[in-house]
């Protein structure tokens, strides 16, 4: 786990005459309402275009994955709201897939102490991007694998929105729990009722996880109503 690098210049977003750019891609900053409190997130307007710079597309094709972190998804709009309701009493958290920073921002402003960690840089970059222009100022933000997590620090919540897309991911993600989630800890998984996640209840079992569902919504950057859930995985023992 390593503490995150400021931005370069080169990879900062740069506003002017009332645009925003990131490398010169168009960046949207968007109004995005949470328990009623108004956020602005700045996003790709398509993050596919970072697949047109040979830097970027090496990196994506060398880990297997597509920028999916510098768009909005409403899974993070699912936990954020699901945490200001029903768990908001300050923690100790690590956001793992951290992508925007949206969730990290608002356990910010709910007084937490929280990390942010994502593998993909440039998804740091708009996260710290975000939680200034939000004025979360006690966000620390840092590299994170979960394939290889450390094991040097635990936290008491442990926050991911959208991030079982894959079924090759939720193995990782389990042993990224059991490495870094307290005895007594809960980790909160926000899932837009993917079907490539309808196991993993099952699979956090057989990792000796118990994982309880709950019906979550959120509308997305259409205005559409996404439906979805959020996982509550902890340990036997600590209820």
């Amino acid at each position: 786990m390593d503490i995150d690098e400021q931005t370069s210049v080169q990879d900062a977003i740069v506003r002017h005459d009332g645009t925003a750019s990131f490398r010169g891609f168009p960046v949207e900053h968007r109004e995005v309402k949470v328990a009623g409190r108004s956020l602005v997130i700045a996003s790709m307007r398509d993050a596919t275009h970072l697949l047109d710079e040979p830097d970027f597309a090496k990196r994506f094709l060398e880990a297997d994955m597509a920028p999916y972190g510098v768009e909005l998804w409403p899974a993070a709009i699912m936990l954020a709201e699901y945490i200001t309701k029903s768990d908001p009493e300050p923690h100790r958290a690590l956001e793992i897939g951290c992508g925007l920073g949206l969730v990290s921002i608002v356990v910010d402003r709910l007084g937490w102490s929280v990390m942010a960690g994502d593998h993909e840089p440039t998804a740091r970059t708009f996260a710290r991007h975000n939680a200034q222009q939000n004025n979360a100022e006690h966000i620390e933000f840092i590299e994170l694998d979960w394939n290889h997590p450390p094991g040097n620090v635990r936290f008491s919540r442990i926050l991911g929105a959208d991030i079982l897309y894959q079924l090759s991911n939720h193995a990782p993600i389990l042993k990224c729990l059991d490495r870094l989630l307290e005895c007594d800890g809960v980790a909160l998984i926000a899932d837009p009722n993917r079907g490539v996640a309808d196991c993993f209840a099952e699979s956090a079992a057989s990792a000796g996880f118990q994982a309880a569902t709950y019906s979550a919504a959120a509308y997305g950057p259409s205005s559409r109503l996404v439906e979805g859930r959020i996982f509550r995985v902890y340990r036997p023992e600590s209820t």
